[in-house]
Formats: structure tokens, sequence, C-alpha cells
């Protein structure tokens, strides 16, 4: 790779990372190697199954004071699961989805976070290549030849910029939502309803949380969240948990939603930058 080629995703020069899996791709900072890594198919959308950390999911949150979130008063949550019960009538929001998710800053341009990572849930499974676990796997309802998830969930660096947790995850959450349920492989988002925008903690550091039920053309129907919180390495970095779960009887309990941002964890980056030019 020379000095002179632009920062992107390129196919990984690590041999073994290659074996592993042909499609790896890691990217290029327009003069190294860094440690992030996804698959090709991570330039679908968040709930295709095949995608790696890299570009996808959505949000998340630590339930430290947390499982308060999902039934205290005025939430709007109540205590059902994913898997259960009809959406509710969507309301008037103004964070609704307008982005292009498709536009350059957009969550096609999302880099892994390193440093951090997402536990694994009984029924989860973790990704290779980055901070990002998914569950349940099954054909695209708008894409027979594509295969989708029932849940995702992965840590990525925020756009960047001195916007605040709150203000990061207001802005994230559409732009999120329609990339993970698209109208190519769910008819498209209808409506959706806020149910929670409110402030959390997650690995520790101050976060700010915002969750979405979302109707789609074509069933099943979700639930999407953005979290937006700091580096707990100290660097001041911001990054986003974004996760997604089908509303369906074989999804995942939205309680592993909860779950899933409290056990966020820092951990120490096992990745160097290659010394291979490619």
């Amino acid at each position: 790779m020379s000095m002179t080629t632009p920062p992107g995703w390129y196919p990984d020069p690590d041999p073994a990372q290659r074996a592993n899996s042909p499609s790896a791709e890691r990217w290029w900072d327009g003069t190294s190697w860094t440690g992030q890594t996804r698959t090709k198919a991570a330039v679908r959308g968040p709930l295709v199954a095949g995608i790696v950390g890299a570009v996808v999911l959505v949000a998340a949150l630590v339930v430290s004071v947390v499982l308060a979130f999902g039934t205290g008063p005025g939430s709007g949550l109540t205590r059902d699961e994913a898997g259960a019960g009809e959406p509710e009538t969507p309301e008037e929001d103004p964070g609704a989805p307008e982005e292009d998710p498709e536009a350059p800053g957009g969550p096609e341009g999302d880099v892994p976070a390193s440093g951090v990572d997402l536990p694994v849930l009984k029924g989860w499974d973790h990704d290779p290549f980055g901070p990002m676990v998914t569950t349940g796997e099954y054909k695209c309802p708008g894409s027979k030849e594509e295969s989708c998830l029932r849940g995702s969930s992965v840590i990525v660096v925020a756009p960047a910029g001195k916007s605040s947790a709150e203000d990061t995850a207001k802005k994230d959450i559409g732009r999120f939502a329609q990339l993970a349920y698209s109208k190519g492989t769910y008819g498209g988002i209808t409506s959706h309803r806020a149910v929670a925008s409110e402030k959390t903690s997650v690995a520790g550091q101050d976060a700010y949380r915002v969750r979405w039920k979302i109707v789609n053309r074509t069933k099943p129907d979700a639930y999407v969240e953005s979290v937006a919180f700091t580096h707990p390495d100290g660097s001041g970095e911001m990054l986003l948990l974004r996760t997604g779960f089908d509303i369906a009887k074989s999804a995942p309990p939205l309680s592993d939603m909860d779950k899933l941002a409290a056990g966020v964890t820092e951990r120490e980056s096992d990745q160097d930058s290659p010394s291979e030019d490619v």
C-alpha cells in the first residue's frame, strides 16, 4: 500500500486473516494499516448476516443503574420483550429518519471501535473481526437471496466533532434505523416511536441512549437503539453502541439489549499494524 493511497477499506494484507475469511478487509488510514477490520459483506445493512463491526449496527448502553430504564415512570417502556406484542401506534417525533445512510459520513463510513468489547450472551455469536455480536440468521423478508439477523450489536467510532453524547445519539438513531432496516431488506420504515431518550452510563462512562420502536413496511417490526459514550481509555474519543432487534417470536428478548450494554468492557488492543505493504 503506497503513501498516495487514500484512506479506505482494502483486502487485508495479513494472509492468516484472509485464510480465515477470504472477504476480510482492513482499514488503511492513508499512512498505515490500522487494527480495524471487517468483511466485505459489511457494506450491506446492519442486520444482514455476514457483516462485521465496521459498518453496522447500532447502539447500546450499560445496565448499571439501568434496568430501571425499562420500567421506570415516564420511560415509555414496558416489560414486554422483542418477541411479544404488536407495535404500538407511532407518535410524531422530531427525530424522524431523514438522512441518507449511504451518504458520506453515514454508517457506511463507520470504523469499528478498538479497545472495547461486547459480552457473548447465550445464543449469540461474536464476530471475529470487531466488537460485534449477532444472533438468529434467516432469509431477509424483502430479499430472499440474502440472510438477515434477528439481533445484532456493534460498537463503532462516532463521527469526529465536539458534539455531546446526547447530540451524538440523537443524530445517529435515524441513520442507523434506516441502514439496519432498509427498503431492500424490510421494505423501508413507515413510522417510529421513541420509547427512551435519556442519560445512562456505559463501561463506567457517562452516556446517552435513544431507543426507537419502528414499524416496517414488510414484517417484522423492530427495536433500534443508539447509545453514545466516551471511550473508557480516557482518550475522550466518542463511541456509539448500536443495537437492533426484530420483534418476532424467534428474536432475542428485549432484556438482552440491556445486558449487552451492561456488559461492555474495556480491553487492550490485540492487533498491531501489519508491516506488509500491498
